[in-house]
């Protein structure tokens, strides 16, 4: 067992006494042993990704052919912080993914105010006909050509 020793403090006639306490050792060289075998590795970003909150989307098709697709879209942003919107697209099938975000460094204090946000957004390549799911961030609509 290990004693931790007391101390007694004298200033001008008060005393504070602080009583030994006993604990086992391998208590201790276990919390020892927890602290040193517990690191792990951590990817830490510099910039959080904020989604643009989507409240309606607008599906355009164009008269020719082949079909070309583009987007009317509104939101709202949840901070007034003021980063460029990234859009994203990616296309599996009759699926096609839009994200709207922006990167917002991590250390950044954002005003709690909202932002609207309107955009057209030109989706890449051509449609042939068909059904297909259009997601927005959470907002997903489907359509036929």
């Amino acid at each position: 067992m290990i004693l931790k020793t007391g101390l007694i403090l004298g200033l001008t006639g008060l005393a504070l006494l602080l009583y030994a306490t006993f604990a086992p050792d391998d208590a201790l060289q276990a919390m020892r042993t927890w602290i040193i075998s517990r690191f792990e590795e951590q990817t830490v970003s510099d910039s959080d990704k904020v989604l643009t909150n989507i409240f309606r989307v607008e599906i355009n098709l164009s008269p020719a052919q082949p079909t070309t697709i583009s987007l009317e879209v509104e939101g709202e942003h949840p901070d007034g912080c003021e980063y460029p919107v990234i859009v994203d697209q990616a296309r599996r099938g009759k699926i096609v993914d839009i994200e709207v975000y922006r990167e917002v460094p991590v250390d950044v204090f954002c005003p709690m105010i909202l932002k609207p946000y309107r955009d057209t957004i030109s989706l890449d390549g051509n449609f042939e006909p068909g059904e297909y799911t259009i997601n927005v961030n959470a907002h997903s609509q489907a359509i036929r050509i």
